[in-house]
Parts: structure tokens; sequence; C-alpha cells
């Protein structure tokens, strides 16, 4: 964990820095607006915090928002069709390419200033940056992109690189960033307190930064495995990346303002902004089928539990669906069946409530499995806060004592000991190991080594069997410890890639940009829609904006031109989140 001292002086380094790099200028200068700073003002530190903050919160709410429903962990109901049902529009990339113009003025200021670790932190970031776009959009202007200020049409409507070449530039940028990050901390003299302030990840430690650099090399070399050879690459940074949880790349949220908060947060969101925020059946019911732990430190339970008894019930009635008596709800199994209601079984979801079907042919579903309960991945369009017999749900506030919150005392907060916008973690770099190991590489362990400290380091990271230990053992659906867990025939690595990816999912808990990454390119977790899916499949990227259609048309139509349209694109056109780009062309993945 990131040091407290340190990541809270994020929050006034823009003063800081302002007021340090002025102070022998006149008392006019000093006077002007501090939120109008020029380019030749702005110092590398300031830009850096600028772009680091930046980046985290777009990159880390995507991964706890969209990509969490997308990946089926988290559901938003009442009205939220983009979250759970995957009626996804197209997306605006101006945020992306903001920041990475202020990281162009952090690189040339870096570069002039002679200060290696910022430009080596502006190299990590101007590949993060770029490689994320890649991977949402595909194509995307990158080489001739961030020029608008200079002459030239071909400045003014940038031409869209291939998304192969921006990954080859992504790979390219950070490996020029890794000799710039050679020695420690007390060797880089340009690190000084402002540049610690400055950089909310690690503080200003070079070393970190390099492990982070091979660690995104490591990623960027699976995500392409499917395309080309990338064994002697990988092979080659096994020993170079994350080597523990203190490695994490993570910004700690301060909760100053809504920013800097978690993003669901009553306090800056309303409680219905909370209150949408529920568990999805398909997480829920594998870590129930796991016995997982996990689920403590990421669930509510349920207010009130329900119990299938016909004896509650008078003979011969079947109209009377349910009654509570002592907190407790019964549901009568003779009205369930006349009103076509039964147990929600992921095994049979797809059947019971079938993409397309009519409505008066579907099962309507309830949950009396567990004390945990999730709402099924696109339910319905619309009343899905009506989810497990719950007559008392309201789009309005979307209350329900049927269904899991998120656990509300770590995320009904602004900021907490578990709250953080996650960027890499030490449990991707081992299941990723995992995955090379399995192909039979060279990464200086077994597949079934690094699966297991795969799995365990998630465990530590979310402080299951430490600080949470006494709930775990509350729990009557989960083991109580890491042995026991990893026992299981369920758990045990089975030499499959299947169960890599599968314990990778679960642990890409609140940060699942990456699950979304690897189900893409493999197929696992194998995750289906429900009936109220938009199109009957997970959409694979973003589709362009309409302003950049508009305003750079040709380029983003040769774009367009090179996608691959599917069955599921509909009246979208070849500009589809159902299209497919380069990466995952010809791979029959995932669907």
């Amino acid at each position: 964990m990131k040091s407290a001292k340190r990541i809270a002086t994020v929050i006034c380094v823009f003063l800081t820095i302002i007021i340090a790099g002025t102070s022998c200028k006149k008392f006019a200068v000093l006077n002007s607006d501090p939120n109008h700073i020029t380019p030749a003002e702005a110092s590398p530190d300031y830009l850096m915090a600028g772009v680091l903050t930046q980046t985290a919160t777009w990159y880390g709410n995507l991964g706890s928002g969209n990509m969490s429903g997308a990946m089926q962990e988290t559901y938003q109901d009442a009205f939220n069709s983009i979250f759970s049902d995957y009626e996804w529009d197209p997306v605006d990339w101006s945020g992306s390419y903001a920041t990475l113009n202020n990281n162009k003025l952090l690189l040339q200021k870096a570069q002039a200033y002679g200060w290696n670790f910022h430009q080596g932190v502006a190299l990590v970031m101007r590949a993060f940056n770029y490689g994320n776009i890649a991977d949402y959009w595909g194509d995307a202007p990158d080489s001739m992109a961030l020029n608008g200020d200079q002459a030239g049409l071909q400045n003014q409507f940038p031409a869209f690189d291939g998304q192969q070449q921006i990954y080859t530039r992504v790979i390219a940028d950070l490996k020029a960033a890794i000799p710039f990050f050679y020695g420690t901390i007390n060797t880089h003299g340009e690190v000084t307190d402002a540049t610690k302030a400055s950089d909310v990840y690690y503080g200003g430690d070079p070393v970190q930064w390099r492990k982070f650099a091979y660690s995104l090399l490591l990623r960027y070399y699976m995500r392409l495995s499917g395309k080309m050879n990338v064994q002697s690459s990988v092979e080659a940074i096994a020993d170079s990346v994350l080597q523990s949880n203190t490695d994490n790349c993570l910004m700690i949220l301060q909760g100053a303002d809504q920013q800097s908060s978690y993003q669901f947060c009553t306090k800056f969101n309303g409680p219905s902004g909370y209150n949408r925020n529920k568990m999805c059946g398909t997480l829920a019911m594998k870590l129930k089928s796991l016995q997982d732990p996990r689920i403590v430190i990421m669930a509510e339970p349920i207010t009130t539990p329900s119990i299938v008894d016909a004896t509650k019930f008078s003979a011969g009635d079947n109209t009377t669906l349910a009654i509570i008596q002592n907190n407790v709800r019964y549901i009568n199994p003779a009205a369930a069946t006349a009103l076509q209601y039964k147990q929600f079984n992921p095994a049979t979801y797809s059947q019971d409530r079938p993409y397309g079907a009519l409505a008066t042919s579907i099962w309507n579903l309830y949950d009396t499995s567990s004390v945990y309960v999730g709402i099924p991945i696109s339910y319905t369009n619309y009343t899905d806060f009506q989810y497990n017999i719950n007559g008392s749900g309201t789009q309005a506030y979307s209350l329900s004592d049927y269904v899991s919150y998120l656990r509300r005392d770590i995320y009904d907060n602004p900021s907490g000991p578990l709250l953080w916008q996650t960027i890499s973690t030490y449990s991707e770099i081992c299941f990723d190991l995992a995955e090379a190991a399995l192909n039979g590489w060279n990464v200086n362990g077994t597949a079934a080594s690094w699966y297991n400290n795969g799995v365990q380091a998630s465990f530590d990271e979310w402080q299951v069997f430490s600080s949470y230990q006494s709930d775990v053992n509350n729990y009557y659906g989960c083991v109580k410890d890491i042995g026991t867990y990893m026992a299981q025939p369920s758990v045990v690595f089975n030499n499959t890639l299947q169960r890599i990816i599968e314990q990778k999912w679960i642990a890409s808990w609140q940060a699942c940009n990456e699950a979304y990454m690897d189900w893409r390119r493999t197929g696992y977790p194998a995750l289906t829609v429900g009936w109220g899916s938009y199109r009957g499949e997970i959409p694979l990227r973003f589709a362009y904006n309409n302003t950049e259609l508009q305003n750079n048309s040709a380029n983003a139509q040769v774009a367009i031109n090179a996608l691959v349209t599917t069955p599921y694109n509909g009246p979208d056109g070849g500009n589809s989140s159902w299209s497919k780009f380069w990466l995952v062309q010809g791979t029959g993945k995932p669907w």
C-alpha cells in the first residue's frame, strides 16, 4: 500500500508547484489566475500530476463502472441499459486525447530540462493512453495526432493509424522508457519533493516505475499473443515485472470531491447512485459455487432471506406467491409454477430467458440460494429493480431487500482503505505468467505455481483473511482459509486456460478493464447474455463518436472500412460495437 502521507499531498500539489516555481517573479505574475497556466509556465511536475490523475480516474472509473457491468461482476438496475444490457452508444475519446496533449508537453519539457524520470513517466503514460485507445476503439489517430497547432490539412485532419501500428508504438515507447528509470530515487536529482507529491502512483520511485513499465509490456505481449509470436519477448522480461502487492500501481482515492471519490458513493451521487449499483448474478453465483470468501468484501447480505416452503400456504393456493413471517420470506411453489417463476440457475439461464423470446414465453426468476444475491445479466430492459419478487422496487429509488448492494461500509464512502483506482496489480502479472507457462514458455515458474500466486495475491490485496477474517468466519457459505479454498476441485489448477482466466476475472473485482480484454481474446470466462440484452452478444469495442465522424470523416471512414461486420451489427453499419477490429479478426474469439 502506498504511503498515506505521500498520497494526501497530491490534493495541494498544483498550488505547491505554482508557488515554488514562481517565488522570484513579480507580484503581477504571482497574482495571475492559477487555473489558466500557460504552457510556458507549467512545470513538468504540475503536468505529470494532471496526466497521472486524469488517466487513473478515466481508467479506474471505467474498470469499476461500465466494464464491471460488461464482465457481469456488478449490475446497475432501473435505467442503465449501457451497464447491464449492453446498449453501448458511440464513445467520445476527446478526454484521452486531452490527457495525451498534456503528456506531450510534459515530455517536451522533460527533454528540454534533461530530466530522466519525467521523460520515462511521459513515455509510459503515452504508451498507456494510446494503448487504451487501441484496446477500446481500434484504429485511431496516433502518429499524426496532437498536431492541431501546426499548419497543414494532415495536422488538422489526422489519418488513423492501424490498431497493429499503435500497439507497435506502445511497445516501443515502453522499451524506450525503461532506461530512464535506471538507478534509485537517490540517484535521480530531478526527483524533488514536488515530484514525489505529483507522482500519485509511486511517489517518484524510479524502481517501481521500471517494474510497471515491464508489466505493461507483459500485458501487451499477452494481448497480442493470439496474433503474433511473443514467446521470446515474454521470456526476456519475466523477471522484471511487479514482484508483490506492494508494487501494485494504484491511485488512492482521497474523497475530497466527486472526481477524487469512489464514483458511486451516496455523498456525491445521492442515495440512488449507490442503490442502483448491485451485484450481478453471474459473479455472485460463481463465488457461491466456489465457496469463495471474497464475496464478503464485495457485497452486502440481503435484508430478507427467502425459502420455498409449501407448508406456509393453504392447500390448493396457487395465487399467493410469497409471504413474510419473522423477517423471512416464504415462496409458494404452487403459485410460482402457476405464475411461471423458478429458481435462478446460471446453467439454464439462457434457456429460461433467451434473448429475443416473447415476454409471455420466458420464466421469471427468484433466488433463494444464498444471503448474497445478484441480478442475472440483462434480466429485463427496465424493470430489473423488481428482480427476486421485489414488489416494492421502484425506478426512482431502486430499493430492494432481496438483492445485494455492494458492501455499504466499503463502497458507500468517498474514500477508504480498499478504495483506489487500479492500473496494474501483481495478481494480474501472476495470471499472465501462468498463461505463458501453460503455453510452454520459460517464465521461471510453472503454470500451477504462478496460478497459485495469483489467487493468493488477490486474497491478500483485498485483506480477506486479515482485516475481514471475522466476516469470513461468520458467513456459512464459504471456506475459512486459503489452503482449504485452493484444495477444492473447482479451484485447484487443472492445466487449463479457462481456470486461469476465471480466477483472473474474479481477481479483477472493481478493475475489469483487463478482464474484458482477456474475455475478448480468449472467450473466458464463458459469459452469456439475457433476455434484455440489446443485441444478443457482448460488444467488442467502442464505436467512433459522431464528433470524429463529422470533423474527420474521410479518415474515420478508412478505419471503419477496415472493420469486419458481424451478425450483431444490426442497423449500425460498419461503425458498430459488434464489429471486429484487427486484434480479434481471424481468431474466432470471443464469439
